[in-house]
């Protein structure tokens, strides 16, 4: 823009070829009420014939907590065997990642606390290799397909939906849970006097994103389903692009 403003004021200048890539991706962020629909309706997930998993109830909602706790993508959340879980330290070992990467997670202290309920519940103590969300067959765990149509049923019981979505806009889904696990962590680094700047690595390596820029991309969100989160942003970017002083 600013090389074709050169040219336009008579200042021969090279404009070199810019591809034409636009990254206008915006994520669905569920805001906390919606939330509350989405846990609850977990919460009480009933056992009927057509459902061939008899651990569903117990599952699901202990599936979507790691999900939202953590960040972690429904994929590596079903992967989770015993042995990848530290329920002493709070910690799980991911080690079927995307991009075959290997990390550690730690949880929230209250999170620890509802796992080492849930795992007792399932009777998974001493089974080192017992899938942590294992489907009706034992040796298979919980699907993401199952996953994702259970999510599904739940938003549309809830009444959660993304009208006149547009085709940059994702509407809600399983994996939004992981974007709201980055929206909500940067707005708390943000009210407890951490910049954006300094929170996007941290937050890059607990994600296991192969790149800063992946990680930023989680900034995006729409104003009309967090407008009370706008004031912390806007501030941030002021930071960036400070107000220019000059006399036209």
């Amino acid at each position: 823009m600013f090389l074709q403003y050169l040219r336009s004021i008579g200042i021969k200048v090279f404009i070199p070829p810019i591809p034409r890539v636009i990254d206008d991706y915006v994520p669905y962020i569920f805001s906390n009420e919606e939330l509350k629909k989405i846990f609850k309706l977990s919460d009480n997930i009933t056992l009927t014939k057509r459902q061939p998993n008899p651990y569903i109830q117990f599952e699901f909602p202990m599936m979507l907590r790691i999900m939202y706790g953590c960040g972690l993508r429904v994929g590596e959340t079903l992967a989770l065997r015993m042995k990848d879980v530290d329920l002493d330290g709070g910690i799980l070992s991911l080690k079927q990642t995307k991009g075959d990467k290997q990390r550690l997670v730690p949880m929230h202290k209250t999170l620890t606390s509802i796992l080492k309920r849930y795992c007792l519940a399932m009777e998974l103590g001493g089974k080192a290799d017992a899938l942590l969300f294992p489907s009706a067959i034992h040796e298979i765990s919980f699907s993401v397909n199952a996953a994702r149509n259970k999510f599904n049923i739940i938003l549309k019981s809830a009444e959660i939906s993304l009208r006149g979505r547009a085709k940059r806009e994702r509407g809600p889904c399983l994996h939004c849970l992981r974007h709201v696990f980055a929206f909500k962590s940067f707005a708390k680094a943000e009210k407890s006097g951490r910049t954006i700047d300094a929170s996007i690595p941290y937050l890059s390596i607990y994600l296991g994103h192969d790149s800063l820029k992946e990680t930023e991309k989680y900034l995006k969100f729409s104003s009309e389903l967090y407008p009370e989160a706008m004031e912390l942003f806007e501030n941030y970017t002021l930071q960036v692009f400070p107000e220019v002083v000059y006399e036209e």
